[in-house]
């Protein structure tokens, strides 16, 4: 478990970051949400960090969300890793948000799932900015195709997008993925579809995230500059 002094001051100094990455964009820092990434992280540190204000948590991987979900249930989770369609049914009641729609299955499986039960589930859909095959999500030019597929649903209801970039050192390619990600989430938010409110554009993680708010996100998962580094697995 972290150190809480350190951990309160590892949140402070994100926020900080945050906040001056907003004024730098002409941003109002009220329109960015923290996402701690729990990958890695014990039950404790997680609980003292929503205690020092931390009021958003993602997992990457089903079988570590289900006991954590367990013992605090009633935090405000998202679930951010890639997602198997056979893994859908242990998380579509206990999730307020899926951040890695990829699938036609995926979206069928959530709609047969909730329906049953007469729950809505806002999920984003993945997009592969990059073009890396190593990565989940969907190519730019396929977003449309899974956006009517989501129209075609009851009880899922898209909020957006989110990307993982490729890594890069270099600033201005950076910033020119998270700049093509901002105008593909202006493009369908300005359309008119069924279940759709495009609000959510998640984005930037530790190493990247001022870059990302500079270029629209909405929501960043930060883990390692919050947490500390987790053992590699």
């Amino acid at each position: 478990m972290i150190d809480a002094e350190k951990l309160k001051k590892n949140i402070e100094e994100i926020q900080e970051r945050i906040e001056k990455a907003c004024l730098r964009s002409g941003r109002n820092p009220s329109e960015v949400k923290l996402l701690g990434a729990t990958k890695g992280v014990d039950i404790d540190t997680i609980r003292l960090a929503n205690e020092l204000g931390v009021k958003v948590f993602g997992e990457n991987r089903v079988q570590e969300f289900l006991p954590k979900y367990n013992q605090l249930p009633h935090l405000e989770w998202h679930f951010i890793g890639r997602l198997q369609t056979n893994k859908i049914k242990y998380i579509y009641d206990k999730v307020l948000l899926i951040h890695s729609i990829e699938k036609v299955e995926q979206i069928q499986e959530l709609e047969k799932r909730c329906s049953k039960v007469g729950k809505n589930i806002d999920v984003l859909i993945e997009v592969n900015i990059g073009g890396e095959p190593s990565k989940g999500g969907v190519l730019p030019d396929n977003v449309e195709g899974l956006i009517e597929k989501i129209c075609e649903c009851k009880y899922v209801n898209l909020k957006g997008f989110m990307t993982i970039p490729p890594i890069e050192k270099d600033e201005k390619k950076l910033r020119q993925y998270f700049r093509r990600m901002k105008e593909i989430f202006e493009n369908y938010k300005k359309l008119n579809y069924n279940n759709v409110k495009i609000e959510v554009l998640s984005m930037g993680m530790s190493n990247d995230f001022e870059v990302a708010i500079e270029e629209g996100a909405t929501l960043v998962r930060i883990g390692t500059k919050l947490f500390g580094e987790r053992p590699k697995t």
